[in-house]
């Protein structure tokens, strides 16, 4: 795939010098980084470095110190938050399902106001599992019965129903053996407009357009980006 200079890209997610404690530990110094429309980025660091931290600060789940956040040049603390979550899909690495059912698990974002006109019939939520890699799923099968790589398909499925451009996902393979993580890796990149990802998949790396490594805490980051 061939990038648009950045200069004729849309920014979606900015992140302006924010710094990130925890624990009394110093994870992120005046970071900056800037999501642009269409990218399909990888953020790599060590273990325990606070990319998952990183992750939910740019899906506007948590806050900086310090910093300023914007979704498409709107600060989050001025809506911009709710209109970033209004595209998002967010899927975290370790996955918590309040609903007893799987169809109830599919169905429960299209109880907002906001996504009821997409809300999804029994055929495309099966259409979907499917393509998630969980083609035997019985819709009123039960959410606890469900292994983590399952839970995992489980919220890919529901993302695929949401139709959201942008992708925010934290490890999105994990738990998946060989043959579903190549077709998990395989979805993400078909289906997400715009891919914000945590991976240690080398494969899903290679698919990458490009691997951000994140600073050390004690570094200023002036954001270079390759070409």
């Amino acid at each position: 795939m061939v990038a648009l200079p950045e200069a004729e890209r849309v920014p979606l997610i900015e992140a302006r010098n924010i710094s990130v404690s925890k624990h009394g530990r110093q994870l992120f110094h005046h970071f900056s980084f800037t999501l642009y429309e269409g990218d399909k980025l990888c953020l790599s660091a060590p273990s325990g470095r606070g990319k998952t931290v990183l992750l939910r600060i740019l899906a506007g789940l948590d806050k900086p110190d310090s910093g300023e956040l914007l979704f498409k040049g709107k600060a989050f603390t001025s809506g911009g938050r709710a209109d970033l979550h209004k595209h998002l899909n967010w899927l975290p690495q370790r996955v918590s399902l309040l609903e007893d059912t799987i169809r109830g698990a599919l169905l429960a974002p299209f109880e907002l106001h906001a996504n009821q006109k997409l809300k999804p019939t029994d055929t495309t939520m099966l259409e979907a599992l499917s393509k998630a890699g969980l083609p035997n799923s019985a819709l009123d099968q039960a959410t606890n019965s469900l292994s983590g790589g399952e839970r995992q398909r489980l919220t890919l499925a529901r993302a695929l129903l949401l139709k959201r451009p942008l992708w925010i996902t934290d490890e999105p393979t994990a738990a998946l053996d060989k043959a579903h993580a190549l077709a998990c890796a395989k979805l993400l990149l078909e289906q997400a407009e715009t891919l914000l990802v945590v991976t240690h998949d080398a494969h899903l790396q290679g698919e990458i357009d490009r691997v951000i490594t994140l600073p050390e805490p004690d570094h200023i980051n002036t954001e270079e980006r390759s070409q």
